[in-house]
């Protein structure tokens, strides 16, 4: 210990110094002692996390509980409704996401605004602390207990942290359209999605942590359950989405670098029951694999079927890679956010920093974004400026994410600092494997094998352009004459805080109000002509064609603009003549 002489003779420069060692001393204690605690950091930071969505949730602009969503939830719902009352829909989706919300279908309506309250809680208090959790867990797998926590807590800031790094108007974009979807806020399934994928990616980790303690402990047994669980958390990504197959490059070089082929097989195994549920959806829902596209003309019901059939690899319809548009999204970065550099070289030093404690790891999480970043960024529809880039990316969020917070791994002496290994991950019990494959496995097969197809001469669900939307029943339309006139009046049950308008269809002279395409689909599609939109449960359409139908449907947006929006329900058809 110095005298006193000698620490009253310190500079200025020496006493600071002094002042900011013994703070950052004290700092680390008490990360230290944190990170004895895990859980009741975690159970903080997920409190935390709620209430932050909380505060943003009332923020943002929306319509009762309507944030802006892209279209495809009225698809998503629409499945759940007719998959819930026995009806199998046309298979254009992934079947994880609907099966998964099919008993909210037997509580809610048909439209998806009645599903909102169940998903988004599903999304807010389930999805999103498990999302939270497995952060925490990967990291802690790659640096330790505290970068786990320093992982965690920036999981749960990072998406608002960024709110101030974007230009000042392209917020709209950011804070309104990207966000809800990123935070659970809608029906869409790529938060989902991008949860299943964590949670493959954590198990994984696990498994060669298990493997690898395993051969260093020189043990006969091998623990296959991680590794299979891991499979099937990928298959169900997958299941949800099926452009969700990029992640798989992540564990193809997880395996190559860690030389573990021992993994494979469970791996194979757990993945191949979604795929296979998967193969069974497409095949029963559109008669064929998309991927196979059956070169044939398909007319619509009742006409002439001509049909060249010769089968062939449509591998174009999913592989669009132009350069040209990611140099624009590279631009358009620059120009809306504070540093595209900082962007593009944080993954570069993730990989080095994790690569430091763990190659497979590195590679695993290289993999999986640069998967993403190749084949979601590139296609001319993902763009920057309209916001589609980053929504089509989220699905790899948690590898760019996770790379990220690994950085503070290349300060010098970090690693050689951190003791600690994570402990050998004990298998997964052979009762929790058996009551996933019921629930996750069984469950879906006979809510895929039983249903019956659509009627194609009353469907329960029409196609308005590419949106599945129900055809429901308690809308109550009623037609008076007034001479050439017909006045529609409509009532519906009540949707609540969210607020509502309607688009009115008519049918040509005698003409049919949908067509269902050849080949004995179920995908029918509207062939009505919209005549207007109202706020008003009323309507004069001036002088209709003799014999002409019409359907009103109840259309919303999270704006309540009703220039905008989609229809979420749409009423049985009414004769012209009362």
């Amino acid at each position: 210990m110095r005298p006193p002489e000698a620490a009253a003779a310190q500079s200025p420069l020496e006493r600071g110094w002094s002042e900011v060692s013994r703070a950052g001393s004290t700092l680390t204690r008490g990360a230290v002692r944190l990170a004895d605690r895990p859980l009741a950091v975690l159970a903080t930071l997920v409190a935390i996390q709620w209430l932050a969505l909380l505060v943003f949730a009332l923020s943002v602009r929306h319509n009762g509980l309507v944030f802006y969503q892209g279209g495809d939830q009225i698809n998503y719902t629409t499945n759940a409704w007719l998959l819930g009352n026995g009806r199998l829909p046309p298979a254009i989706l992934g079947y994880g996401w609907p099966v998964l919300l099919l008993p909210f279908g037997w509580l809610a309506e048909s439209d998806y605004v009645s599903f909102l309250p169940a998903t988004i809680g599903l999304n807010v208090l389930v999805l999103g602390p498990i999302a939270l959790a497995c952060v925490y867990a990967l990291a802690a797998r790659i640096g330790g207990r505290l970068l786990g926590l320093w992982a965690a807590a920036l999981w749960v800031a990072a998406p608002y942290l960024a709110i101030p790094f974007f230009r000042e108007d392209y917020h709209d974009r950011y804070v309104e359209q990207f966000l809800p979807q990123a935070l659970g806020l809608t029906v869409l399934a790529d938060f989902p999605s991008m949860v299943c994928l964590l949670v493959a990616a954590w198990l994984l980790v696990r498994s060669l942590d298990a493997e690898r303690l395993c051969v260093s402990e020189t043990q006969a047994s091998f623990d296959w359950t991680n590794a299979a669980l891991a499979g099937f958390a990928a298959g169900s990504a997958i299941a949800i989405k099926p452009a969700n197959v990029l992640f798989l490059l992540g564990p193809v070089l997880l395996v190559l670098l860690a030389r573990h082929f021992r993994l494979v097989l469970p791996y194979a195994a757990g993945l191949a029951p979604p795929l296979l549920l998967l193969l069974l959806w497409k095949v029963r829902g559109l008669g064929d694999l998309p991927v196979f596209a059956f070169e044939q003309t398909r007319l619509a019901a009742g006409a002439t079927l001509g049909t060249t059939v010769g089968a062939s690899v449509d591998i174009g319809r999913y592989v669009d890679l132009d350069w040209q548009n990611f140099r624009s999204n590279m631009a358009n970065l620059r120009e809306f956010f504070w540093s595209v550099r900082v962007l593009q070289w944080l993954p570069f030093a993730g990989v080095l920093a994790v690569a430091r404690r763990s190659l497979p790891a590195a590679g695993l999480l290289a993999g999986w974004f640069a998967a993403f970043l190749v084949f979601k960024g590139t296609p001319a529809q993902s763009t920057v400026e309209s916001g589609s880039f980053f929504r089509l990316l989220m699905p790899a969020y948690p590898a760019y994410f996770l790379l990220a917070a690994a950085i503070p791994l290349l300060v010098p002496g970090v690693v050689r600092r951190i003791q600690e290994r994570p402990a050998k991950p004990s298998p997964i019990s052979r009762r929790v494997l058996a009551a996933v494959g019921a629930v996750f496995v069984v469950l879906p097969l006979l809510a895929i094998a039983i249903p019956r197809p659509l009627s194609r001469d009353s469907p329960d669900a029409i196609s308005i352009g590419s949106i599945l939307t129900p055809v429901d029943g308690s809308i109550d339309v009623a037609v008076a004459a007034d001479g050439a006139a017909r006045t529609l009046t409509w009532s519906h049950r009540d949707f609540g805080a969210t607020e509502v308008f309607y688009r009115v269809f008519r049918t040509a002279a005698a003409g049919a109000d949908f067509d269902c395409l050849a080949g004995g689909s179920p995908d029918c599609r509207l062939q009505m002509l919209p005549l207007g939109s109202t706020r008003e449960a009323r309507f004069t359409d001036g002088s209709p064609p003799e014999g002409a139908l019409y359907r009103v449907g109840v259309a919303t947006n999270w704006q309540n603009d009703a220039d905008g929006g989609d229809v979420i329900a749409l009423s049985t058809p009414v004769a012209a003549t009362p």
